[in-house]
């Protein structure tokens, strides 16, 4: 089916159900995510070894004075693109989810399942963070892992992860995209 695009809101009385196989990416080497492949579907890697995901950049372009009325429909701007990364293997090298320019930053939080102490323990993002990565141990990657990342605002990609961890736990957020 190809891609539909409507000018007014869509209402669901019941929900809408994605299923079937293309809502599912597996993803085992290291990729630039886009809107159009990864938005709004779960990016799964099963593989132990080092993985690199990279977001799009924001844009967060408003629609051109002349395109009116209603939307532009050739509008990229991807406000809103939600990408979420599942892990069901624990990590001998690093998961990483980064932005894609060194403007982006990230703001959210990390939840960790402390293997250690059995405890929940949590990291804020700082004003610079634009780098996820989940190592295998204290910066989480012990099955499963999930992190959801949402286009926010211009430069800014909301984000959260779920993992668990070995040893003392440490942030996974750190800036690193030059």
């Amino acid at each position: 089916m190809a891609t539909s695009t409507f000018s007014g809101p869509v209402v669901s009385k019941s929900g809408f159900i994605q299923t079937g196989p293309a809502n599912v990416i597996t993803a085992n080497s290291s990729i630039a995510l886009t809107v159009a492949e990864h938005a709004g579907r779960i990016v799964y890697t099963s593989g132990a070894s080092a993985v690199t995901y990279t977001l799009p950049a924001i844009n967060a372009t408003a629609d051109s004075a002349v395109a009116g009325p209603g939307a532009d429909y050739n509008n990229s701007n991807n406000l809103g693109a939600k990408f979420t990364i599942f892990s069901d293997t624990t990590k001998t090298g690093s998961l990483i989810v980064q932005v894609a320019n060194a403007t982006d930053v990230m703001s959210g939080r990390a939840y960790f399942l402390d293997d250690t102490s059995a405890n929940a323990v949590g990291f804020n993002t700082s004003a610079s963070s634009d780098t996820v990565t989940l190592n295998g141990s204290d910066t989480g990657g012990i099955a499963p892992s999930i992190i959801e990342c949402v286009a926010l605002a211009t430069g800014k990609w909301a984000v959260t992860v779920n993992s668990s961890n070995t040893g003392t736990p440490a942030t996974p957020f750190s800036a690193a995209v030059a």
